[in-house]
């Protein structure tokens, strides 16, 4: 299975500060119909950038020369389908920080990232550049910076998973093994607010991980999708009109 499976969509635990982070960014996070719910719960609010601005993108830790480019031609695959700018720069200081030493491939979604420290990353790419499918982990990573969330939790997605088989596989193996409570969140959990704005479910977008048969009941199986779908490229334009 590919390391893709390993990604982790992070989101910042407060959900009140969450909702101003998004908003006092972008105030049209805030949709028609927001509320905030008595104590901490937010609901109905998206964390898109602001349409049109210039997004700075830090290398944290100084990867050489062609893994940075590498990083970068996949990231600037987006941007046909964005009114946003990437900007990227060798220091500490960016909306969005990658660190690319350590072992996982995570990333805050949307502007969660402007609640991390700012001097920790806000997105891990850990994949090395001769990994088959690095290309597709960092598109897909880009994609949660984006606001993008995983299209396996999509609410219209119904995959039959075996559940049972599914936490073993996770717990058992041996690179970046995980809790029963960190499968739920990563890939049993639908998303079903506007902090997930989406379209009808879509098995070919990049932003799903791969499904394996031997995970599923029944014969269902989704497999890595290397290209930004359509959908994918509809909803970015949904998501920053130019």
């Amino acid at each position: 299975m590919s390391t893709l499976l390993d990604c982790q969509l992070i989101q910042w635990p407060d959900d009140q500060a969450a909702y101003m982070a998004a908003v006092n960014e972008n105030s049209d996070n805030a949709g028609k119909t927001t509320g905030v719910r008595r104590k901490r719960s937010v609901i109905n609010y998206s964390k898109l950038w602001a349409n049109g601005r210039t997004l700075k993108v830090a290398f944290m830790d100084a990867p050489d020369t062609d893994h940075k480019d590498k990083i970068i031609a996949a990231a600037n695959q987006w941007l046909p389908y964005i009114n946003l700018k990437f900007e990227f720069v060798d220091d500490l200081k960016g909306d969005i920080r990658i660190a690319t030493k350590n072992n996982d491939n995570s990333s805050m979604l949307g502007t969660d990232a402007l609640l991390i420290h700012p001097d920790h990353p806000t997105m891990n790419l850990g994949v090395k550049p001769e990994h088959e499918d690095f290309e597709v982990i960092v598109i897909h990573e880009f994609g949660h910076a984006l606001g993008a969330m995983h299209e396996h939790q999509h609410p219209k997605a119904n995959i039959p998973w075996d559940k049972p088989k599914v936490y073993e596989f996770y717990k058992n193996r041996e690179m970046n093994p995980l809790t029963e409570q960190q499968v739920d969140r990563n890939l049993f959990a639908s998303f079903d607010t506007l902090d997930a704005i989406y379209t009808s479910y879509d098995r070919k977008s990049i932003m799903h991980h791969p499904v394996a048969n031997t995970l599923t009941l029944g014969n269902w199986e989704v497999p890595i999708n290397r290209r930004i779908s359509k959908k994918d490229k509809r909803l970015m334009r949904l998501l920053y009109p130019k």
